[in-house]
């Protein structure tokens, strides 16, 4: 599954990259790199993954999990703040102070917060790291709050779209915490992160496709 996120992932950011080359607006490519960086992390903890699941010790499956996820924890990190920022700066309607102290604080806490401190396996192939999908569940519910404000205010289709897909990633972040509880929702987890990846992507092909 997070290799077909890969795949879906890059496809965001080329869409992306085609769209902000037809229309130059600069959110398009902050959202291209976004993706582009999530998109290089789900490859390297698919990959991780595989030869996890191909070691031959326990040892050898955490020390894959952790190097894995830890990548793909910053490149999630690292991509939403990017989104985080590009909103920020896109509209100056709200005050930009308080969000940026709130995204500090959080980063600050991730620092201090490592993915090596939760991650540990429920079963063969489950992982669980609380702590890190906790901050970027955080960070997605902020994206999701203001897309869907836009919604709101625009009740545009392209509009909708971007706020279902942020819903979605939201959803897949709490699903992920909630791991102890029931490994089906690690899968429902992915699912729903396929699912906003594909929102977000057609939104992306209905934007080019306009131009």
């Amino acid at each position: 599954m997070e290799s077909v996120a890969f795949i879906i992932a890059l496809a965001i950011a080329y869409q992306a990259l085609k769209g902000y080359r037809l229309t130059k607006q600069r959110t398009l490519w902050y959202v291209h790199f976004s993706f582009a960086v999530l998109s290089a992390g789900l490859l390297i903890a698919s990959l991780t993954g595989f030869l996890g699941i191909l070691a031959r010790t326990m040892r050898g499956t955490l020390s894959l999990t952790w190097v894995g996820y830890s990548i793909y924890f910053l490149a999630q990190l690292l991509a939403y703040s990017m989104l985080i920022y590009a909103y920020v700066s896109q509209t100056r309607t709200l005050g930009t102070t308080p969000v940026v102290a709130t995204l500090a604080s959080l980063l600050g806490f991730a620092t201090q917060a490592s993915p090596a401190q939760g991650i540990r396996l429920l079963g063969p192939l489950v992982e669980y790291h609380p702590i890190p999908e906790t901050l970027l569940l955080f960070l997605v519910l902020y994206i999701a709050v203001q897309t869907g404000m836009n919604y709101l205010s625009t009740k545009d289709r392209n509009a909708f779209l971007v706020f279902l897909a942020f819903l979605l990633l939201t959803l897949s972040h709490l699903f992920f915490i909630l791991q102890p509880f029931g490994a089906l929702l690690f899968v429902i987890g992915h699912i729903l992160q396929l699912l906003g990846f594909v929102s977000l992507f057609t939104m992306l092909l209905r934007v080019t496709r306009s131009q």
